[in-house]
C-alpha cells in the first residue's frame, strides 16, 4: 500500500478506537427486593457487575446504583438482579 493510504487507514483506526473510549455513560438507580441476609447485597452486586458493560455497581439497602455504557439496557440489570434471586424496578 501506498504511504498515503497507510496514513488514512491508521487515522480512521485512530478516530474509531477514540470514539469507544468517549461512549457514554449513564447511572441507573434500582430498587432491589428480597435481600435478607448479609450476603444478599454482595451477591447483588456481583450479579450486576457480570452484565457487560457496567462500570461499576453499589448495593445498600435496597438500592443499587449502576454506572455503566449507554448501551447497557436497563432490562439487562433487572434480569441480572432476578437471576441473583432478587427483583428489582428501576427508579429513574
Amino acid at each position: 500500500m501506498q504511504k498515503h493510504q497507510l496514513m488514512a487507514i491508521a487515522g480512521a483506526l485512530a478516530l474509531a478506537l477514540s470514539a469507544l473510549a468517549w461512549a457514554g455513560e449513564r447511572t441507573v438507580n434500582l430498587k432491589v427486593d428480597g435481600m435478607s441476609c448479609a450476603m444478599c447485597a454482595p451477591a447483588a452486586r456481583k450479579a450486576l457487575e457480570k452484565v457487560n458493560g457496567v462500570k461499576s455497581a453499589q448495593v445498600e439497602g435496597e438500592q443499587a446504583t449502576v454506572v455503566a455504557d449507554e448501551k447497557v439496557q436497563d432490562t439487562d440489570l433487572v434480569k441480572a438482579i432476578q437471576g441473583a434471586g432478587f427483583t428489582a424496578t428501576v427508579l429513574n
